[in-house]
């Protein structure tokens, strides 16, 4: 009998401090690591597959050296491999802490597996991801620059990733883990009254994504609408029986309790 997939995409927001360049949530990191084995070993998780955001250590360079341009010249090149370069760092620390806590994780690069056009992934190559899975490894990969057919190279978003993940391996379970409870009918990083969406269906999603555009480019319409722009490529997934659900990991013990069933705040996308 085949396992039940779980795609989890743990956000750059959960993992890094945003406001700070390079500064990693180490304890944060730490802890997911754990919650994640907890998990797996009590069968709430039968087969997973990892995606991490890179936060403050992919935004600054890529935004210094205009990355985000795509391919403008050969000048760029040094400071590209630069940027992979740190990147790799916090890729690496966040295997160790993923090894240390006995999680069996294979460091996989997105970059040799993916293509894109316009900034959207259009190829994909995962018999090697597949084949690490069944010998019972946990394929790790995160944010990426990305050859790109129209733009020579682009940034390679791990919300999309996660999506495409989802969709080619038939995952049951599609989780987005944040350093918010979930989706909020505003920024409540700047509006205290912000209401926790707890439930949306996707048939809805179009005229919320709507209402986040109005707000402005706060991290709730901006990263959040990302997220929810990309979930809407998988309406039919979702129609299908894909259980997705964003939901935050600042607090041990959520996941947990989300895989357990019981009644967490967070935002479940569902279809009635």
């Amino acid at each position: 009998m085949e396992k039940e997939l779980t795609v989890i995409k743990l956000g750059g927001s959960l993992l890094t401090d945003k406001s700070k360049p390079y500064e990693a949530r180490k304890s944060i990191i730490a802890a997911t690591a754990r919650e994640l084995k907890e998990c797996i070993d009590e069968g709430l998780i039968e087969s997973l597959v990892i995606v991490h955001g890179v936060g403050s250590f992919g935004h600054p360079p890529v935004l210094e050296h205009k990355l985000y341009k795509g391919f403008t010249g050969p000048e760029q090149f040094i400071p590209l491999s630069k940027t992979q370069g740190i990147v790799n760092e916090f890729r690496l620390m966040i295997t160790k802490e993923f090894q240390d806590a006995g999680l069996p994780v294979n460091l996989l690069h997105p970059s040799s597996m993916l293509v894109a056009e316009k900034m959207r992934i259009t190829k994909t190559s995962f018999e090697s991801l597949r084949g690490w899975m069944t010998l019972g490894m946990i394929p790790l990969l995160g944010g990426d620059l990305l050859y790109d057919r129209t733009m020579g190279f682009c940034i390679g978003s791990g919300d999309e990733l996660a999506i495409v993940l989802a969709r080619d391996l038939r995952a049951k379970r599609l989780i987005f883990a944040l350093d918010e409870l979930g989706v909020y009918d505003g920024d409540p990083k700047k509006n205290p009254q912000a209401k926790l969406m707890t439930r949306i269906d996707i048939n809805d999603l179009d005229s919320i994504l709507e209402g986040l555009e109005q707000l402005g480019k706060g991290d709730a319409s901006g990263a959040m609408k990302g997220k929810l722009s990309y979930i809407s490529v998988v309406k039919d997934l979702i129609e299908g029986g894909l259980d997705t659900t964003l939901l935050s990991m600042m607090k041990y013990g959520n996941l947990k309790a989300l895989l357990e069933g019981q009644d967490i705040p967070c935002t479940r996308i569902v279809s009635k």
